[in-house]
């Protein structure tokens, strides 16, 4: 009888070590804000599925040419190389799946979407929107 209550009392105390297992993120908006004077605000809202993670971008005050977006490291204020590239914009919409990635992996660096003016003016930054846990503050 000893050893049954040592060792229940030895599973409680290790339970109370134990914090539970963080749940993924299943689905994650990002604000895009207009760069350059475009007027380009949006929304880029992520979605995990199997391994991979859907992008989809709505920028309604898109033109209709193809404008070039990415995810790339770093942040707005100091964006680095491409990491994936995402389905080109048009008409204020793109979906891209990317695989190989999950949401929390991307919150877990420091990511951020970006969309370029056009194929021939790459250098010009519409909107950009950091990947980042959206504020709980109330």
């Amino acid at each position: 009888m000893k050893t049954i209550i040592s060792l229940l009392a030895c599973l409680a105390l290790s339970a109370s070590y134990l914090a539970p297992a963080a749940a993924a993120t299943s689905t994650l908006t990002i604000k895009l804000s207009a760069q350059n004077g475009s007027g380009e605000n949006g929304t880029a809202t992520l979605t995990q599925a199997d391994g991979a993670v859907k992008v989809v971008i709505a920028i309604p005050n898109g033109p209709a040419g193809p404008q070039p977006a990415h995810i790339h490291d770093g942040t707005c204020a100091s964006l680095k190389g491409v990491v994936y590239p995402l389905t080109s914009v048009a008409k204020g919409a793109s979906t891209t799946t990317v695989k190989g990635i999950t949401i929390d992996q991307l919150l877990a660096g420091k990511y951020a979407i970006n969309v370029h003016k056009s194929t021939s003016d790459i250098g010009t930054y519409v909107s950009c929107g950091a990947i980042v846990k959206p504020s709980t503050a109330m």
